[in-house]
């Protein structure tokens, strides 16, 4: 179970924000570049995912490239825990990409991982690309979600606030963007005024962001930033209301890949914080065990699995809100 937490820790070419060195054009009408491309759709809309790090390479090796086998076998194992819960309301499309190792992140902060991420000009041309294709091959005009976590939401705030500004077309057409396990601050926002911050269950066009710790947590949290926001994944509400584990829909267990209903999590959102607090999940058993990135009590390896079906009926009564 260790290293199947570690491996979920999270985390067109002229339109990059930034350039540096020699870029990989990766070409993404090439299916073996992508984790997951349906071959039929037979859903009304679309979630592209981006996924977190699962780069654990143990040499010295500061990025996997976008071809990494490591990296690749691991984001297949991810996919099941994140991006599948929402597989039943939307065809899920996600590219390889290259990312940092988790190991560049240890005993890091929120900024100095901000500043990582947009230089890992890589990556970003590899997400880009892809993008690329998927609006001009694949969406076919379907609305879309937009789904992250750690690392990935990292590169999903850069999409949000320079690719989907670039390409209003495309932008109308987002359903949501569900930013998890990244910090989501006030600040992005006011930089960013064409986006705006969930307020309830059945707005769209809107950021959906939180990360899952325990009232205990301790130490350190690579992934904290003052300011940042948090809506509960069980009311969809930001109020510091309590939702309880009897109202969560189901927890899916990363073991089995069976759902327990109801879910073993409630939820609670700490506004001085901005994160969501869990009290009834063991920490022993859930908290991610990379201290030097997370400290003691931090269930940021579970953001999605606590609260699967939840996100799956969220996502559906979106779609629902944006398609009438």
């Amino acid at each position: 179970m260790k290293k199947l937490l570690i491996t979920i820790f999270v985390f067109t070419f002229a339109f990059l924000p930034c350039f540096a060195g020699d870029i990989q054009l990766t070409d993404y009408s090439e299916n073996s570049n992508w984790l997951s491309k349906p071959l039929k759709n037979p859903h009304q809309a679309d979630v592209f995912y981006i996924y977190p790090t699962v780069c654990t390479a143990q040499d010295n090796t500061n990025l996997c490239k976008v071809d990494d086998s490591q990296m690749r076998e691991a984001a297949k194992n991810v996919i099941k825990l994140q991006a599948e819960a929402f597989d039943t309301v939307a065809n899920i499309y996600a590219p390889f990409y290259t990312q940092y190792n988790f190991r560049a992140f240890a005993y890091s902060n929120y900024e100095k991982i901000q500043q990582d991420t947009k230089n890992n000009v890589q990556g970003l041309s590899d997400i880009y690309r892809a993008l690329d294709y998927y609006f001009k091959n694949l969406n076919q005009g379907r609305p879309f979600i937009l789904v992250s976590h750690s690392q990935g939401s990292g590169i999903m705030l850069i999409v949000l606030s320079d690719y989907m500004k670039k390409h209003p077309k495309y932008y109308k057409n987002m359903v949501a963007a569900y930013v998890i396990g990244y910090p989501v601050t006030k600040e992005y926002l006011k930089e960013n005024p064409h986006l705006k911050f969930a307020k309830k269950s059945n707005d769209t066009g809107v950021i959906i962001s939180y990360d899952v710790q325990s009232p205990d947590k301790s130490g350190i949290n690579v992934l904290q930033a003052e300011n940042q926001l948090a809506i509960n994944p069980i009311n969809w509400k930001r109020s510091q209301r309590l939702a309880k584990a009897k109202d969560n829909l189901g927890s899916l267990d990363e073991k089995t890949l069976k759902i327990t209903t109801p879910g073993i999590a409630d939820a609670r959102v700490n506004k001085k914080l901005g994160v969501v607090i869990c009290s009834t999940a063991d920490v022993n058993t859930y908290e991610i065990p990379l201290p030097e990135l997370f400290g003691k009590g931090s269930f940021h390896g579970q953001d999605f699995q606590f609260y699967f079906l939840n996100l799956r009926e969220n996502a559906k009564v979106r779609i629902k809100k944006f398609t009438h």
